[in-house]
């Protein structure tokens, strides 16, 4: 059991595990991004019971004194094991166990301060599985982030030749999305897809029925819009081959169903509100939980 350093998640993947099948599926998703991209794994298991100080973990020592030590013990050889696994079906690369005794959310949250990308099951051991929710500690780790996190949903699609997804709008985090998102598809040699969504924003209620909106001038303005945001991303990239598409809807509904032809998603954590419903970042949460293909969720750290 160690805590947390720099030296242990820097520049690596960090993939969150505690044996759920979510889990699984995120670490074996998360082994092939890092064999593919050079980059070394971390396999963060964060158990909080392991800490003397949880309240369960005091009482539990007072009735068994060598509670942390036996608990250890098994954690890490469980670990152990999975490292191997890991190491049998991706030969050469660079795998690490790391075992902490914190809360998950937390551990993960602190290892995106300077990993190259933190990898989360959409639902772990803990989540209720008949309900379509993010699971607890993949929301908490995408809300208090200070990194790109990767959503992996249970039985995502192996599409790996779709296209990269951004939903993008004129929203901070939205733009600082679309750097990663230019910047995965071309590494995956596949189309950047950007996508618009816009609607009568639904605070309106029964008074949008009063607001006169031409969608087909809408829908020029709103191309015209997202040409100039990508412009940049454009410039920068040359070889990249971009796609702008404008829907009309919830941006929700609209990533969802994109999703099922992508090999990726990336949408910014936070957005705008208001006039014509431009709601990305309010939706975050919905898209990671709906996905059909794996999710990258950013933001612009900096503000």
């Amino acid at each position: 059991m160690t805590e947390l350093t720099a030296s242990q998640t820097a520049g690596r993947i960090v993939v969150g595990f505690d044996d759920s099948p979510g889990a699984t599926g995120a670490l074996n998703y998360a082994a092939d991004l890092a064999a593919s991209r050079g980059l070394g794994l971390s396999v963060l298991s964060a158990l909080a019971h392991l800490n003397p100080t949880d309240r369960r973990t005091a009482r539990t020592l007072k009735v068994e004194p060598n509670y942390i030590e036996t608990a250890t013990a098994k954690a890490n050889a469980q670990l152990a094991t999975v490292v191997a696994q890991v190491r049998d079906t991706h030969p050469g690369l660079d795998v690490a166990p790391l075992l902490v005794a914190e809360e998950p959310a937390g551990a993960l949250a602190a290892a995106s301060r300077d990993a190259a990308l933190v990898v989360v099951g959409a639902r772990g051991r803990s989540s209720e599985k008949r309900l379509p929710l993010l699971g607890g500690t993949a929301s908490d780790v995408i809300t208090h982030s200070q990194g790109p996190v990767l959503v992996v949903p249970e039985g995502e699609h192996a599409l790996s030749d779709g296209p990269v997804v951004i939903g993008l709008q004129d929203a901070p985090d939205s733009l600082a999305a679309a750097e990663i998102a230019a910047a995965e598809a071309l590494l995956r040699g596949v189309t950047l897809v950007a996508t618009y969504a816009w609607d009568i924003a639904p605070e309106l209620g029964d008074f949008s029925a009063m607001v006169r909106i031409d969608p087909e001038q809408t829908h020029r303005d709103l191309d015209a819009m997202l040409q100039e945001l990508i412009a940049p991303i454009v410039a920068a990239h040359p070889d990249l081959k971009v796609e702008r598409r404008v829907v009309q809807g919830s941006a929700r509904v609209a990533l969802v169903e994109a999703s099922r032809t992508a090999s990726l998603l990336v949408i910014g954590s936070r957005g705008l509100g208001g006039f014509a419903g431009l709601l990305l970042g309010s939706v975050s949460r919905s898209v990671t939980r709906e996905a059909l293909c794996p999710v990258i969720v950013a933001r612009d750290w900096q503000n």
